[in-house]
């Protein structure tokens, strides 16, 4: 009788005792596996004895004449009496489920019989041991001999193109002689599997498939992939319906920008159902590429002809590189890479694969792919949209969530992990500055990735931005007015530092109730060939997606004159620039301190190009007026007459100086008209006008 640690700890019903000592002994007698199994003065494997019904006296008394007739003996008993191979187990029954579920013939059902117990039970493991290496043919002749099939049988149920094989349920290694624990694979946790009970065949195979999480956002959280989102609901419906092999989508992206969420608002939209290919084992340990590939070649054929089902395969960068085997890795080593082409245009059930690395796909996989399509950062609206959804709670100024809506590398995952820890530390402590805390995290997490920091503060936000302190040379309200009526344009602002034309692209966003995108050239250029063209591209996509104004700050640096360019890339930059602003629809501003630089076709392609000079003496003096209250000072017109020599005055001179205030103050109006005066000093024009005469 099977003592408990052989049958109850490893979950084998008794009732298997007859039909295992059958297979043991036929292996053992019949495929030359005796000669190791008796030894001189004992059973090689005592516990492997016990199994076959040895008892301790038995063994006590052991001689190898003796053991070889006996083995023989239960042999010949065994073979009289024919134990069959139990049906009424709970192994046997997900045997029989998964056999009709997939067209499974006898001998294809008993060969996992078989496998399945050798996999659980630890002594029939060591039994089989006993034959020692086998090939591929000689495996198949040890099936033969302990289940009784034909050898062609077992043959044709181990062929690379049987059912076995094609489902990954079961496969022979080719490339190496190994003992049958090794020479055979079986699909990762099968065995585990197939001995519990399960109410249908999906929960039998939770560790190769698994129901796909419920979706926590809708396809409205992602509005720039809208013209993405058509084309794949058709295409997602009209392939259910027609039943069209060979549907797969590449989703591909840098990490955290939403593309597993996208792919369960996607197909929870078109009404499917969503299963994945999990990405770790039930204990918690991630799973290898090659058994994650082997889970999902198995719920290919599981899967097959079922009605509105759709498989998720993330994290697919360790499938397609899958590095080499160490040296000293025991065990099956065929491939996965074999089957990926012919997966790729014959696989049965619609797959999304989900990658953070396009460059780990090798291209001759990536044009078998159906749809591919690239998740970046979502546009600032969007991101916008994000922090305000996860900082509910926290006391966020409209600044500050447009501040960090606004940088280009604020993933959603980055807003949600740093919102999460923020709310949960500013409510234990709620003295703390929920923006502080915020920004902490972020940056923390955008150090970690390579990536800009947060600015620091709201910015400033003192300065009164008036259309008429700006010294344009034509009407910028009038401007503005028709930019709102017709919706876009392409406008270059040029003159000296300071004079206000980045903050007049921000006023118009503002005025028109446009999300702003800035770029500066530190932004787009690479020391990589062609990712600067890559990088403009970019921008003019995100802008448009958004409904954005476009200010490209130090625009200079991107439309230089093609003919003094040295370099086959700067004019290949300046081409692209061209194409992109030819074709974008929406409001795109560039400024400028060279005007003298850009291209003079480049030129040709602005609708308007407004200069913005030095502060007018009207519009100096509202502005001294303005800062002067800001910080308290009285003063009398007699600083009037010192103000007018400062010729050079800009908006940035105020703020530059109102900022210095902050940190050392002024005591009177004077004072303030020094700090400017060195301001303007500090310049190359000259900072007064000429009186009188020229000698």
């Amino acid at each position: 009788m099977i003592k408990p640690s052989n049958t109850e700890s490893t979950g084998v019903d008794a009732t298997y005792l007859p039909v295992l000592r059958l297979w043991i002994l036929r292996a053992l007698l019949r495929c030359n596996g005796v000669e190791e199994f008796i030894g001189e003065r004992r059973f090689d494997d005592q516990q492997v004895a016990r199994l076959l019904g040895y008892t301790d006296a038995q063994l006590a008394r052991y001689n190898e004449r003796w053991a070889l007739k006996s083995l023989q003996a239960r042999l010949d008993a065994l073979e009289r009496a024919s134990p069959p191979i139990p049906t009424d187990t709970v192994l046997a029954g997900n045997l029989a489920k998964l056999s009709a579920r997939l067209g499974l013939n006898d001998v294809e059902r008993d060969i996992l019989h078989f496998t399945a117990l050798q996999r659980v039970q630890s002594e029939f493991c060591d039994a089989l041991d006993q034959v020692g290496e086998l090939t591929r043919a000689s495996t198949c002749r040890l099936l033969a001999q302990c289940l009784g099939h034909p050898v062609a049988a077992i043959q044709a149920a181990l062929d690379d193109r049987g059912k076995l094989s094609r489902s990954a349920l079961l496969s022979v290694d080719p490339t190496r002689i190994f003992r049958f624990c090794n020479k055979v694979d079986m699909l990762t946790g099968l065995a585990e599997d197939l001995m519990l009970e399960h109410d249908d065949l999906l929960s039998l195979f939770g560790t190769s498939i698994v129901p796909a999480r419920v979706p926590r956002l809708t396809l409205a959280h992602f509005p720039h992939l809208a013209e993405d989102i058509t084309l794949l609901q058709g295409y997602l419906t009209a392939a259910g319906r027609l039943q069209q092999p060979g549907v797969n989508v590449l989703v591909h992206g840098r990490p955290g920008t939403g593309k597993t969420e996208f792919v369960r608002a996607l197909v929870h939209a078109v009404g499917a159902r969503l299963l994945e290919i999990p990405t770790e084992e039930p204990s918690g340990k991630p799973r290898a590429g090659r058994a994650r590939f082997e889970s999902f070649r198995f719920a290919q054929s599981l899967l097959a002809g079922a009605d509105r089902t759709v498989l998720l395969f993330d994290e697919v960068e360790d499938v397609f590189n899958d590095g080499p085997k160490a040296r000293d890795d025991e065990g099956n080593t065929s491939g996965v890479k074999g089957w990926v082409n012919q997966l790729l245009e014959h696989n049965r059930v619609p797959t999304f694969w989900v990658t953070n690395h396009l460059r780990a796909i090798d291209p001759a996989y990536r044009r078998r792919f159906d749809y591919v399509l690239h998740l970046d950062m979502p546009p600032s609206s969007v991101r916008r949209r994000v922090i305000d959804e996860h900082t509910t709670g926290l006391a966020l100024t409209a600044r500050w969530r447009e501040s960090a809506a606004s940088h280009l590398d604020m993933a959603p995952a980055v807003v949600e992990r740093a919102a999460k820890v923020s709310t949960l530390v500013c409510n234990v402590l709620p003295d703390l500055e929920p923006a502080q805390v915020l920004s902490r995290l972020m940056n923390n997490t955008l150090d970690a990735l390579g990536a800009t920091r947060l600015p620091s503060g709201d910015g400033d936000a003192s300065i009164n931005y008036r259309l008429d302190l700006l010294n344009a040379d034509c009407d910028l309200q009038r401007l503005q007015d028709g930019l709102g009526r017709v919706g876009e344009g392409r406008l270059c602002l040029y003159g000296p530092p300071g004079t206000g034309k980045t903050a007049f692209g921000r006023h118009l966003a503002q005025a028109l109730d446009r999300p702003l995108l800035v770029k500066r050239a530190s932004d787009i250029l690479s020391p990589y060939v062609g990712m600067a063209e890559r990088n403009i591209a970019q921008m003019f996509r995100e802008a448009q997606a958004d409904g954005a104004v476009l200010l490209l700050d130090e625009a200079d640096s991107l439309l230089r004159e093609r003919q003094g360019a040295q370099r086959s890339w700067e004019v290949t930059q300046v081409n692209e620039m061209l194409t992109q602003m030819e074709g974008f629809r929406g409001i795109f501003i560039a400024s400028t301190n060279l005007m003298d630089s850009l291209d003079a076709a480049a030129m040709r392609r602005f609708d308007a190009r407004i200069r913005l000079g030095y502060l007018g003496p009207e519009q100096a003096w509202e502005m001294f007026v303005w800062t002067a209250q800001v910080l308290k000072l009285s003063h009398t017109g007699d600083v009037r007459q010192e103000l007018d020599r400062l010729v050079n005055l800009t908006p940035g001179d105020f703020a530059s100086v109102e900022r210095h205030c902050r940190l050392d103050p002024v005591a009177s109006a004077a004072d303030l008209v020094a700090r400017l005066r060195q301001a303007c000093e500090s310049k190359r024009e000259p900072v007064r006008k000429s009186i009188g005469f020229m000698a």
